[in-house]
């Protein structure tokens, strides 16, 4: 019996080990992605957007990929500087999210804008042996 309660707990303990290194790896990845959005790393950002991606932005409107490309190849959209103030990662089997708060101070039609926002990303991965896609985010204004 004891033997059994020790490989039980081994074996729990190293899916808890893997399963943080995947939340590890998706954090890593949203951060990623503010990056890519600073450095406007278009072609990066187009590849790890599934087909269907869907943005919903702080003001409510939302936008399919090409949409949402196509805003950040007009030049009216800019990110220049974004810093994670918190974020956490979850998994479940082929789905990730992330959750956190985050300040963007952007270029919006050339006006210079900070906002603070509150933020969650879906991630999936219906392939183990491919790489994670967004499905969609999602973005919300906090009161200052």
């Amino acid at each position: 019996m004891k033997n059994i309660l020790t490989i039980a707990f081994f074996l729990l303990a190293s899916n808890v080990f893997a399963q943080s290194q995947t939340e590890a790896e998706i954090l890593k990845l949203s951060n990623q992605i503010f990056k890519w959005e600073v450095e406007n790393k278009i072609d990066s950002l187009e590849n790890l957007f599934d087909d269907k991606f869907m943005v919903v932005s702080s003001n409510g409107e939302f936008k399919t990929k090409e949409q949402y490309i196509n805003t950040l190849k007009s030049g009216d959209f800019i990110h220049n500087r974004i810093d994670v103030e918190e974020n956490t990662a979850t998994v479940i089997n082929n789905t990730a999210t992330v959750v956190g708060k985050v300040s963007f101070t952007v270029t919006i039609s050339g006006k210079v804008v900070t906002l603070h926002l509150s933020y969650m990303e879906v991630f999936t991965r219906p392939n183990p042996k491919k790489s994670w896609k967004i499905m969609a985010m999602h973005a919300s204004v906090l009161p200052n």
